[in-house]
């Protein structure tokens, strides 16, 4: 039986010479490159926050639009709850 199919690297490109699209992009070195290119034209560059820090600003502000009335909160049953999404027929 003849072989037909293309090997792996005919397809996705010889890695030693990078061609090719890689198979999942490495973040960490993406986040690395725009740092130096940051650098090199002169911007500020911002540490990235931390996970936590994110979370606790995010929980923040629920707690605020809760305590404010903005986001609604508590424990209600689906038939007190208004519908939604917003339907405009009658019940």
């Amino acid at each position: 039986m003849v072989h037909h199919h293309k090997s792996n690297r005919a397809v996705e490109g010889n890695p030693d010479d990078r061609r090719g699209m890689p198979l999942r992009p490495n973040v960490d070195a993406l986040e690395r490159r725009t740092q130096e290119d940051l650098r090199g034209v002169g911007l500020r560059v911002k540490k990235p926050e931390r996970p936590a820090k994110q979370y606790e600003e995010i929980q923040n502000e629920v707690d605020r639009e809760v305590g404010s009335g903005e986001m609604p909160s508590g424990k209600m049953s689906r038939a007190q709850r208004e519908a939604f999404p917003p339907t405009r027929y009658d019940r």
